[in-house]
């Protein structure tokens, strides 16, 4: 079974869930759907880094809608470090 064939079996099971959030279980398969099947690499990361920022400066749980980034977030410094600088821009922007 190849990575599409499994997130299609994943949307397919949480159609009929109420459990779960369709924002967050979505959310999850997008990340899915972009990596490959090995960890995410800092590259592939970076191009989701803003959506995720701007998820958290919206006041949305990026860390369950997103979980891959935020896993990757916990353990790369340099993203982290991007991530950080990044939040703080949004921020003190939102402010003014």
């Amino acid at each position: 079974m190849n990575i599409r064939d499994l997130i299609q079996r994943i949307k397919n099971s949480f159609t009929h869930h109420e459990d779960y959030p369709n924002e967050a279980v979505l959310g999850f398969l997008r990340v899915l759907e972009k990596l490959r099947e090995e960890e995410a690499s800092c590259s592939e990361v970076y191009t989701q880094i803003d959506e995720y920022v701007e998820r958290e400066v919206d006041k949305k749980d990026a860390a369950q809608l997103m979980p891959l980034i935020r896993e990757h977030l916990d353990m790369c410094p340099d993203c982290c470090e991007e991530y950080e600088a990044l939040l703080d821009v949004l921020e003190k922007t939102g402010q003014d």
